[in-house]
């Protein structure tokens, strides 16, 4: 499942179950479904059929159900059947099915008839809106296909399925099965639709979606191919159908396997609570997620569909094709797709360079590793709201990053090998951690099973101080690694952690980077040659790297001709984390940024002017902003001047998002050029999106926004409504929250609760205000005067707790405020934790940093001045 960024930091759970697993007794084989779902009434008929296996006689069957009221159950083994009371354990999410005479060991068959609901909190079997009409849709991962028929609803108890759909005459109907047949009736205006038997698969992987959708169909390597969304959208799916094309092939090139599940379908649903979700063969996706405007389309929306589409295809065989076991191993699901994604993309689009973002991304989950209550990426977890939890940036990013440097140290080709021999040895089973490893470690013939474990089961991120002393033309590079904490007290006061690390050091005199284990808290590597050395070759490592001053000034020197894009990536990154954490001065880090002055990579530029932005928000004080802004103009106004302001035609489309960035900065420094050029673009793009330049539409909304007054407001509303597609809409939507003005950020807040706002679009919204400086104050008494009201609209099943609300602050008394708030509301969570620190962590900064900053400023002020 691919989640949204904000939904996974920000949303909260409100479900009070604490359903526990279930018995082992009984093993399900096949479930025989009918559903008729009613999207007059919101209501579903199901009868369910399920063979299943008793390991030994019981006079009782306990299974998941929620939200369903069963009316009739029997119980047949052999010739005998018999009628089965039916207890309920709402807080447990269970049913019991109890027999007057034990059933015996063996084959047996649970006969079931129940109705249900057709909720409005995007989970289970759900209802979705259009403007026209509604839908009848599903969404099952984590723990809820017990709400749409009773099932022994754990990943490790894998069946078959026969699925059934009695719909409304002129619908259409979606399955994980392909279309075996479609009759009419019961009655002229239903008509039924039966789909194939399914592999083995696990109850959250099933799928079902009922309405008017139509298709762009297409095949690749045999395999038929169909992205369908609502009939107003069909001019959109182009773009995906191309990208599953070229994805699917690379995928079966790339696995010992070929797409193991006949046919595949891609839907893209109004209303839906993540990114998207891997149901097999039937994939379901926010319509943002699936859908492109090719004529105004930015690369960065193109790389973001793409790459979701990817995500979600690798899954069918991460996930669909091989389950783990159970959730506290999700990271075998997630963290596999999010390091598989790209690789497709890589062939397919060469000049997006996924490759560099791949270590923007390691960047990322250091951040948020480097934070006291981080989590192990094998975490525990047993009810539903610690199930949820862990879909966040450990599962998916770290563990992505730790696979990015597993299969650099082993070489890609041992690594596919080992993938593929997993992928071959537990197809349509379940597996644990130790099943991946060893199979890497078997086929590397490298200690994978003992280096692996020691990034998966303990938390945290190793910090490694490095230098060297030449002697007779080799350097010997003292390491000493330690635990990284963003928290200046806890890296001061230091921890037992002890990683396994594989450090790759390079220098002028290497032909390849040399790469060793690192294992102890102290040791030593040595490298041939005298030149400035780099630990961290092409940034795969999953590790910060602290260097002397001195050899930080080397490199930032030479960085242009020395290191590689990834590496420019990784010391940037690398130097202001020591600079979050107090090991090294603010003044150092802006005096680096300066070196990369003639830097012309967009990856290495957004590492370099990400921190800048973030001094801008959230550090410096008002007396200090007209320096800052002199600085940064001083700093930018070259490149714009090299590139130009308007993009220049057939030019690549990492120039026009290295403009971009840099114009975005500028814009926050109140460039007056830049400024009035953003103006221009939004003006155009209100009059016809296809007549600007894409790439520079969602800076200049932001540009323009902040500025804006009420009847801008008014005009983006009123665009917003009559948007003809998903990108256009939320263009206008989003754009609200970046306006300053206090009685228009008022207007946002209030807007957030409106009907106009969909429940899935609830935390772009509202907690939008949060990340605008002027609203965050305004946002927090929003939220605590209409808690009640938001807790009933916020979507129960996506997770993540109410951290990031503290975690907007920088302020002691507003941390306080807000984090007593929620905790006189709900239970501790990690979220909440994450938050507090996060908050921390810029209060901590404004402490240790202010004074460099003000000095340093002063300092450039006085140059220029002298200039």
């Amino acid at each position: 499942m691919k989640k949204t960024v904000l939904l996974s930091l920000i949303l909260a759970i409100f479900s009070a179950a604490s359903a526990q697993r279930l018995p082992q007794n009984v093993t399900p084989i096949n479930y025989k479904l009918t559903f008729g779902p009613d999207l007059k009434t919101a209501t579903f008929t199901g009868d369910e059929v399920l063979s299943a296996t008793l390991a030994r006689a019981s006079n009782s069957i306990t299974m998941n159900s929620a939200e369903i009221k069963i009316s009739s159950a029997t119980v047949t083994s052999g010739s005998t059947s018999q009628p089965a009371t039916v207890s309920y354990d709402e807080k447990q999410e269970q049913v019991t099915l109890t027999t007057p005479k034990p059933i015996p060991a063996g084959p047996a068959t649970i006969a079931i008839k129940y109705t249900g609901i057709l909720n409005d909190q995007l989970r289970g079997f759900y209802l979705s809106k259009s403007k026209t009409r509604n839908y009848a849709t599903t969404q099952f991962e984590n723990t809820d296909a017990r709400r749409a028929f009773p099932s022994f609803d754990e990943p490790a108890f894998k069946a078959t399925f026969d699925i059934t759909l009695i719909v409304d005459k002129g619908d259409t109907a979606f399955s994980n099965g392909r279309e075996i047949s479609d009759t009419p009736g019961p009655g002229a205006d239903k008509h039924t639709v039966k789909f194939a038997t399914t592999a083995k698969m696990s109850t959250y992987l099933v799928a079902m979606v009922v309405g008017d959708l139509v298709c762009q169909s297409g095949e690749v390597d045999g395999i038929p191919l169909r992205v369908c969304a609502t009939p107003d959208k069909a001019p959109l799916l182009g773009f995906s159908l191309e990208a599953t094309k070229n994805i699917v092939h690379f995928y079966n090139q790339y696995y010992g396997i070929k797409y193991p599940f006949g046919k595949l379908d891609q839907l893209g649903i109004p209303d839906f609570s993540a990114g998207a979700m891997e149901n097999t063969a039937a994939i379901t996706y926010r319509e943002t997620a699936l859908l492109i405007d090719e004529k105004t389309a930015t690369t960065n929306q193109r790389k973001g569909v793409a790459s979701t589409i990817a995500h979600e295809i690798a899954h069918q065989w991460f996930g669909d094709l091989v389950t783990m076991k159970w959730w506290d191993d999700i990271w075998l699901n997630e963290g596999f797709a999010t390091w598989m994604s790209d690789k497709p993309l890589e062939a397919w689009k060469p000049e997006w360079r996924f490759d560099q973002d791949e270590v923007q991304g390691t960047q990322g989950a250091l951040g948020l590793d480097a934070l006291a209550s981080t989590r192990p990426i094998h975490q525990p977890a047993n009810t539903p709201e610690e199930v949820a939890q862990l879909f966040d940036g450990i599962a998916y990013g770290k563990t992505a990053a730790v696979l990015r440097m597993i299969e650099d140290y082993v070489g890609r080709d041992a690594f596919r090998k080992g993938i593929n021999n997993y992928l071959e040895k537990h197809k349509y089973g379940n597996t644990e951690a130790k099943d991946f490893w060893t199979e890497i470690a078997l086929a590397s013939g490298k200690p994978i099973d003992k280096l692996m474990p020691t990034f998966v089961n303990q938390a945290g991120a190793p910090l490694i101080s490095v230098s060297g002393k030449c002697t007779a033309g080799k350097t010997t590079i003292s390491v000493n690694q330690q635990r990284l904490f963003i928290d200046p007290q806890l890296q001061q006061k230091g921890s037992a952690e002890l990683w396994q690390i594989p450090v790759c050091v390079k220098n002028a005199e290497s032909k390849a980077p040399q790469c060793t284990v690192v294992t102890q808290k102290q040791q030593n590597i040595t490298v041939n040659g005298c030149s400035p050395f780099f630990a961290n070759a092409d940034g795969k490592g999953y590790y910060r790297t602290s260097y002397s001053d001195a050899d930080v000034a080397k490199l930032g020197a030479s960085a242009a001709t020395a290191l590689t894009p990834g590496e420019r990536i990784s010391f940037v990154g690398d130097e202001w984390a020591l600079v979050e954490n107090g090991k090294q001065s603010v003044a150092t880090f802006l005096n680096l940024a300066k070196d990369f002055q003639k830097e012309r990579s967009r990856a290495v530029m957004e590492e370099v002017l990400g921190p800048l932005d973030y001094l801008h928000e959230r550090i410096i004080t008002a007396d200090e902003r007209p320096a800052f802004h002199a600085w940064v103009r001083n700093l930018l106004q070259p490149i714009i001047q090299e590139l130009g302001m308007k993009p220049v035609n057939g030019e690549e489309p990492e120039r026009a998002q290295l403009r971009a960035t840099v114009m975005a900065l500028l814009g926050r420094c109140g460039d007056p050029q830049v400024l009035a050029y953003a103006r221009q673009i939004v003006d155009g793009y209100m009059k016809d999106p296809a007549s600007v330049p894409p790439s520079q539409v969602p800076i200049s909304f932001a540009m323009v926004s902040r500025q804006g007054d009420a009847a801008l407001y008014d005009a983006f509303l009123a665009k917003r409504k009559a948007a003809k597609t998903p990108s256009e809409f939320y263009r206008y939507q989003n754009a609200l929250t970046a306006f300053r003005d206090p009685a228009l950020v008022k207007r946002t807040l209030e807007f957030s609760l409106s009907p106009e706002v969909r429940s899935q679009d609830l935390p772009q919204v509202l907690f939008g205000e949060f990340g605008n400086p002027a609203g965050r104050d305004m946002a927090l008494e929003f939220f605590k005067a209409n808690y009640d009201e938001i807790q009933k609209r916020t979507i129960a099943s996506l997770g993540g707790g109410f951290g990031g609300v503290v975690g907007s602050f920088c302020d002691p008394a507003k941390r306080d405020d807000a984090k007593q708030f929620i905790e006189s509301k709900m239970a501790a969570s990690r979220s909440l934790k994450l938050g507090t620190e996060a908050a921390n962590a810029c209060i901590n900064f404004k402490t240790q940093q202010s004074n460099n900053l003000a000095t340093w400023l002063k300092t450039q002020a006085q140059a220029n001045g002298g200039n």
